[in-house]
C-alpha cells in the first residue's frame, strides 16, 4: 500500500462543496467537509467532521460496488452484458478480467478509515485538551467515527481477509504488510466496543449511529469471530497475547471450543441488548418491509446505519447512482423498473416464490405481473419495451422472454418521489445495518452455542420467525399464511439471510463466514458455489446456477436451444438456465495464506485478489500476513 492511496484518500474529502442533506446535521457552510482543526470551536464543528462520516468517503464503494462484491458474487445477481464489465466480472469469478469494483472498493474502504482516524487521533484529542466541549462529547463523536472504522474494516477483511491495519494514516508505511484476518476483526472489535460505551442510546440526530447500532455491529463482528474459532483458525499467539490480556479473567482462550463460546456469548448477549434497547432508542421492525425501501422513508426506525446521500445533489461523492443499477438508462428521469443488464439471478426468484412472503418479494424482486402505484406518475411518458404505458403501473407478460427485474435500491422518477430522485441520484439514503439483521444475528449465535438441535430452539425460532412474520405479512392477514418455521438449521437460516438483504451487499459475506465454521462448512459452501448440491441433495433451493442468461417462457423447446440448458418445470412456466463458466476452487496450500494474484488457478472464497495496482507498489502486500500488536491501544479502548 503506498503513499500514494492516502493522498488520493484524502484529496477526495478535501474538495470544496457544500452540503445538504435528507437529514439537518449534514448540513453546513463550511466549504471544506473536513475543517481545520483551529475551527474546531464547539461541538457543532466537531460533529461536523463526524457528519461527513456518513456520506463521502464511502461514495465509490456504495457507487454500486458493494452490490457487486455482495451479491454478484454470490449470484443473486444475473447480468446478460455479454460476459463484459464489473458486474460480470464479479457475477462469474473473473476478477481478473476486470478489476475496477476492487480498486475503487479497496481506496473508498481505507478512505473511511482515513478520515475516521483523523476525528479519533486529532480533532477529539485537541477538543478535550482545549475545553472546547465535554469529554463525554467528544468521546461520543470520537464513538461515530470508530463505528464507522470498525464497519470498514469488518467490510475490507469478509473481502480481502488479511489487510493492513491503519491506526495513523499519516505515519502509515508506505510498504505495509497486511495483518492476520483475526488481527483485523478483533480491531475492529476494540472499536465497536469503544462506540457501545460511549454513543447514546437515542441518536443526537435522526440518521446518526447510536449505542444500539453500535450493538447492532458487535453481533455482526462477534458472530465472525464465532464461526472463525469454531473452525479452530485462531491462532496460539492470538489467544495468549491478544485476547488474555484484552478480556482478562473472562474466560480461558487456551482451546478452539472455549474461544468459540466466548464469541458467540457475547454475539448473543450484543444482539439482545440492541434488540432490548431499541424501542428507547426510537427503533423496531417496520410493519411492511416493502416500505423500507422508499425514498419518503429515508432513515425509517428500522435502520441503524445509512449511506446518508444528499437528496437532489449534483455534487461529488452526495448522491445514490443505485436506481440506475437498475432500470432504463433512457428512461432515468421518469419511470423506474427493469435495466438492459441487470436482473434477479434464476436461483434467487426460485427462492423467493417457495419462501419469501409477498410484501418481503414485493421490496426486493418485481415478480412477473406485479404493480407498483408508485414508481410511475400519470404525466411521465417514458415506455418500456415490455408494453408498459403511460399511465399504467409496472406489469411484465410472463409469457415474454423478460427476466425478473430489481426492485431494492429503485424508488421512482422525480414525479413519483416529489423531486427527491433526479437522475443519476435517488436521494435514497442506502441501509447498511438493519435491525432485522440483529434478529437473525441471536439466531446464528444461539446455534453457534448450543447447536443446530437443542435445548434452546425456541429461542432460535423466536428470533428467525419475527423477521419471518414480517415477510409474510400479507399472507398472514388473508389466511394464507405458511406457518412459523418449526425448525431451523445452518441452510435455512442462510437462506432466511439471502432473501432479507438481498441488494444490500451482504451475502458473500454470510457464504464466507459459513465456511469458516470447519472443512465440512468449507466444502458445502464450495459445493454450493459451484452448483454441486442440487446434484446431491433433493432440495434445489440450495442451488446456484451461475447463469450467463435465462428466461420464462413457456412451452420452450429446449431441444432447439443447445446446451448445457436446465428445465425446471414450474406450473406457470419452464425456467432456461445456462449453467457457469467458472468454478470456486478454494486452495490454500498448507502452512500457508490464502492470497494469490491469480484467481483461475487459486481460487478461493475467503479472499479476492487485492487490487494489482496496490499489490504491485506494495510488494509486501502479497507477502505473509503479520500479527498485530495490540499493546499500544489495549490500555486506550479500555479505559
Amino acid at each position: 500500500m503506498r503513499c500514494k492511496l492516502y493522498k488520493y484518500v484524502l484529496c477526495t474529502v478535501m474538495g470544496s462543496m457544500s452540503l445538504t442533506a435528507c437529514d439537518d446535521y449534514l448540513d453546513t457552510t463550511n466549504e471544506r467537509i473536513t475543517p481545520a482543526i483551529d475551527e474546531l470551536t464547539d461541538i457543532s464543528a466537531l460533529r461536523a467532521t463526524t457528519a461527513n462520516l456518513y456520506a463521502q468517503p464511502w461514495y465509490y464503494f456504495h457507487k454500486q460496488r458493494f452490490i457487486m462484491l455482495g451479491d454478484a458474487r454470490a449470484n443473486n445477481i444475473y447480468n446478460s452484458s455479454s460476459n463484459v464489465g464489473e458486474m460480470n466480472a464479479q457475477i462469474t469469478l473473473n476478477e481478473e478480467k476486470q478489476t475496477a469494483s476492487l480498486l475503487y472498493s479497496w481506496g473508498s474502504l481505507y478512505n473511511v478509515v482515513t478520515q475516521a482516524s483523523y476525528v479519533i487521533n486529532d480533532y477529539v484529542p485537541y477538543c478535550i485538551e482545549n475545553d472546547i466541549c465535554t469529554e463525554a462529547e467528544a468521546n461520543g463523536c470520537a464513538g461515530e467515527a470508530r463505528f464507522m472504522r470498525a464497519l470498514a474494516y469488518w467490510y475490507l477483511a469478509m473481502y480481502w481477509h488479511d489487510v493492513p491495519i491503519v491506526d495513523n494514516p499519516v505515519g502509515q508505511d508506505p510498504m505495509a504488510y497486511a495483518n492476520r484476518f483475526e488481527d483485523v476483526i478483533q480491531y475492529a472489535i476494540c472499536d465497536a466496543e469503544y462506540a457501545a460505551r460511549w454513543l447514546p442510546t437515542t441518536p443526537t440526530e435522526k440518521g446518526r449511529v447510536s449505542n444500539v447500532s453500535a450493538n447492532a455491529l458487535l453481533s455482526r463482528l462477534y458472530i465472525t469471530a464465532g464461526a472463525w474459532a469454531k473452525g479452530n483458525h485462531f491462532t496460539a499467539d492470538f489467544k495468549e497475547q491478544t485476547l488474555d490480556r484484552y478480556y482478562a479473567g473472562d474466560a480461558d482462550y487456551t482451546s478452539s471450543a472455549t474461544l468459540t463460546e466466548f464469541y458467540y456469548a457475547k454475539a448473543a448477549a450484543a444482539a439482545r441488548k440492541a434488540i432490548g434497547d431499541a424501542s428507547s432508542g426510537g427503533y423496531g421492525l417496520m410493519d411492511d418491509y416493502e416500505q423500507i425501501f422508499r425514498v419518503q422513508n429515508n432513515n425509517c426506525k428500522e435502520v441503524l446505519f445509512a449511506i446518508q446521500t444528499v437528496a437532489s445533489s449534483t455534487s461529488y461523492g452526495l448522491g445514490n447512482e443505485l436506481q440506475g443499477l437498475f432500470c432504463y438508462d433512457r428512461c432515468i428521469t421518469k419511470n423506474y423498473g427493469m435495466t438492459y443488464f441487470n436482473f434477479a439471478s434464476y436461483d434467487l426468484v426460485l427462492l423467493y416464490a417457495q419462501r419469501g412472503g409477498l410484501t418481503r418479494t414485493r421490496g426486493n424482486i418485481m415478480p412477473h405481473g406485479m404493480t407498483y402505484d408508485y414508481l410511475y406518475h400519470e404525466q411521465d411518458t417514458c415506455k418500456f419495451h415490455n408494453g408498459h404505458k403511460q399511465g399504467d403501473p409496472w406489469t411484465v407478460d410472463r409469457d415474454s422472454w423478460n427476466p425478473v427485474a430489481v426492485k431494492k435500491q429503485v424508488v421512482g422518477g422525480p414525479l413519483g418521489t416529489d423531486n427527491i430522485a433526479i437522475q443519476g441520484n435517488s436521494g435514497f439514503c442506502t441501509p447498511m445495518l438493519r435491525l432485522s439483521e440483529v434478529y437473525l444475528n441471536l439466531s446464528e449465535a444461539l446455534m453457534g452455542l448450543y447447536g443446530e438441535e437443542n435445548s434452546h430452539r425456541a429461542k432460535v425460532l423466536e428470533s428467525v420467525n419475527a423477521v419471518r412474520r414480517r415477510a409474510y405479512k400479507t399472507e398472514i392477514a388473508n389466511g394464507t399464511y405458511p406457518g412459523d418455521y418449526a425448525t431451523v438449521n445452518l441452510d435455512s437460516l442462510l437462506l432466511e439471510r439471502r432473501m432479507e438483504f438481498f441488494a444490500e451487499g451482504l451475502y458473500w459475506t454470510d457464504i464466507v463466514r459459513r465456511s469458516f465454521m470447519g472443512d465440512s462448512h468449507l466444502r458445502r459452501m464450495v459445493n454450493y458455489q459451484n452448483n454441486k448440491l442440487v446434484e446431491q441433495e433433493t432440495d434445489p433451493l440450495m442451488g446456484c446456477h451461475r447463469q450467463h442468461n435465462y428466461g420464462y417462457r413457456k412451452n420452450v423447446d429446449l431441444t432447439k436451444m443447445g446446451a448445457p440448458y436446465l428445465k425446471v418445470s414450474e406450473s406457470d412456466g419452464s425456467y432456461v438456465v445456462l449453467q457457469p463458466s467458472h468454478s470456486c476452487v478454494h486452495s490454500i496450500p498448507e502452512d500457508s495464506y490464502c492470497h494469490s494474484q491469480d484467481m483461475t488457478t487459486s481460487d478461493n472464497l475467503w479472499s479476492m485478489i487485492y487490487p494489482p495496482t496496490e499489490s504491485a507498489q506494495d510488494v509486501n502486500l502479497l507477502k505473509a500476513p503479520v500479527s498485530y500488536d495490540f499493546s499500544s491501544i489495549i490500555e486506550k479502548l479500555k479505559n
